[in-house]
């Protein structure tokens, strides 16, 4: 089994130029960073069960306090199976000509039927008390990896003079600081992986899961093959837009526009400089550029850039709805809700009055 991994290290060029001493070294670090992922999954797990922890004991108390909907006052759509049926297996939004249809088949009026399909819809809708308590944690934690990583980074070299990134590549001492960022990192995005299923589902909820996975499988790579120095300052980049976004989810799901606003302003901000600037110019430039200048890293070198350059498509997908969100923002004088978000939909007087005689 040591044999095919020197192998598959080899072909990878981790190794290359170095003297029998330093190779034997190397491998009893690569061994002892493979022991350490082993124990990701129990990570993550705890910090899975961590979130439900604070979800019980902070975040649902709070959104309590502030009265935020739980989702107890939505009426339920009553029980017929032949909407049922249709709802199921054809469509959520009947057509005017399939609500005439449904008129014929249940003998109800067209009001009654849109009621029904409207509440049918919202009890698949999350609450805010569920979207407020995600992105709580999500701006608690998110918060809690970029303090504890600049201050990992504030004292490093690299973080200075990026050049440094790939001063002794191969031979790097991997510090107890790093290796805990780099294990809280792994292990929140892990957890967020396992989660995924049960949060709150947008429209982009593709490119999300690519994110998360690429996200994770970048930094478990890096990790593995010492990359750990230019790792640390992608995952610095990612976390601190991130602050802002769910910070601004809490003040929009507890009714505080001003502050939704605001923090939308200084988001966009951070994400398009931390985004499409300092990442692309700064972080894939001295990875694809000055990485060669002082190092030959073979097949490794190609992947790990691919796989930044695949996070840079995706800042630029999000940063196109940011500026479209934001133009509308200058033109209307706020921020309009957030696209990819599935807004409830209430019911209207005359809709009622129709039911109750329908009932």
């Amino acid at each position: 089994m040591e044999r095919a991994w020197d192998a598959v290290w080899e072909s990878l060029g981790i190794f290359k130029n170095e003297s029998h001493s330093d190779d034997f070294d190397n491998r009893q670090d690569l061994k002892q960073r493979l022991h350490i992922l082993a124990y990701l999954p129990i990570f993550a797990i705890g910090i899975f069960f961590s979130r439900k922890i604070y979800e019980r004991t902070v975040a649902i108390p709070f959104c309590k306090f502030v009265m935020l909907s739980d989702g107890s006052e939505r009426k339920p759509a009553s029980r017929n199976p032949t909407l049922e049926t249709f709802f199921l297996k054809v469509s959520k939004r009947p057509s005017n000509d399939q609500l005439d249809g449904l008129v014929k088949q249940t003998n109800l009026s067209i009001a009654f039927i849109r009621t029904w399909f409207r509440r049918k819809r919202n009890s698949n809708r999350p609450t805010d008390q569920k979207k407020f308590c995600e992105a709580s944690w999500r701006f608690l934690f998110y918060t809690c990896l970029f303090t504890y990583g600049m201050s990992t980074l504030w004292k490093s070299s690299w973080f200075w003079d990026n050049q440094l990134c790939w001063e002794n590549f191969g031979r790097q001492v991997l510090d107890h600081q790093t290796q805990v960022y780099y294990m809280l990192e792994c292990s929140f995005y892990l957890s967020l992986l396992f989660s995924i299923m049960t949060d709150i589902k947008r429209k982009d909820f593709s490119e999300q899961l690519i994110h998360h996975a690429a996200t994770l499988f970048l930094i478990v790579f890096s990790y593995i093959v010492t990359f750990v120095r230019i790792g640390t300052l992608v995952m610095a980049i990612h976390d601190i837009s991130d602050i802002f976004l769910e910070l601004g989810k809490c003040f929009h799901y507890i009714k505080r526009r001003t502050l939704a606003d605001a923090t939308f302003v200084v988001f966009a901000i951070v994400f398009l400089i931390s985004r499409l600037v300092i990442y692309p110019f700064w972080v894939i430039h001295t990875s694809a550029i000055k990485s060669l200048e002082v190092t030959r890293l073979g097949f490794v070198y190609y992947f790990f850039n691919i796989l930044l350059v695949i996070l840079l498509c995706l800042h630029i997908f999000w940063a196109s709805i940011i500026i479209k969100m934001a133009c509308k923002m200058i033109a209307k004088g706020e921020v309009e809700k957030d696209d990819r978000s599935d807004t409830e939909e209430e019911d209207t007087d005359d809709e009622s009055t129709e039911e109750k005689k329908d009932i």
